[in-house]
């Protein structure tokens, strides 16, 4: 039994990291961890299928394991920037106020041809269209054309985004005047856009 978890323990970790390594355009629309935990599971459940001398125990018992650990995982990665960043990766702009980022698409391994077909896909015919394109966490590519706001997140579940703040060249004082007394705690979601206009929505209370 304990051979089982340790064995089970030891893939999800090597499968993680190497999903982790293969990049975020790999990974597609799913998690690092949902994508693991998929093909594990889908792994694990064809060995007693295959092999009628294998108890279906030694396939339930790691399956239930590998799911409790996601939702776990999941739920902490929720609670704390750090880990979902490290987990996760972050956004990374490829054209940010219509100029091209080169160092990013050679970081993320994305060709020209690759990041022309992206632009199409999104509706645009050049680069001189956009305004603003981001590979996303989850390995899409969003395109914002000419004229298009960007919303920055200041607070994000009560959570202030010191970089973000430090980013748009703002700090303690301005998010202080604009907050207008409101606790920073208290507020679900606070953005601004690229014109300094800021969105506050107030956490809802729990019934």
């Amino acid at each position: 039994m304990t051979s089982i978890f340790f064995r089970t323990a030891i893939i999800f970790a090597f499968l993680s990291l190497a999903m982790k390594f293969m990049g975020k355009r790999e990974i597609g629309e799913l998690e690092v961890g949902e994508l693991v935990t998929t093909l594990l599971v889908s792994e694990i459940c064809s060995i007693p299928i295959d092999d009628p001398d294998i108890p279906l125990m030694n396939a339930i018992i790691p399956v239930i394991f590998i799911v409790s650990c996601e939702i776990i995982i999941s739920f902490i990665k929720n609670k704390s920037r750090l880990l979902k960043r490290i987990f996760d990766g972050k956004s990374s702009f490829l054209i940010r106020k219509g100029k091209l980022n080169q160092d990013e698409l050679r970081e993320n391994r994305i060709s020209i041809e690759e990041f022309f077909a992206a632009l199409r896909q999104n509706g645009a015919g050049r680069i001189g269209d956009v305004e603003y394109c981001v590979l996303e966490a989850n390995g899409k590519i969003s395109v914002l054309k000419k004229d298009s706001q960007m919303s920055y997140i200041i607070i994000s579940d009560g959570e202030i985004i010191d970089q973000t703040l430090k980013a748009r060249g703002f700090d303690r004082a301005w998010l202080s005047k604009h907050l207008d007394g409101i606790r920073p705690d208290k507020v679900f979601l606070m953005t601004v856009d690229d014109d300094g206009a800021t969105n506050i929505i107030i956490k809802e209370e729990k019934e």
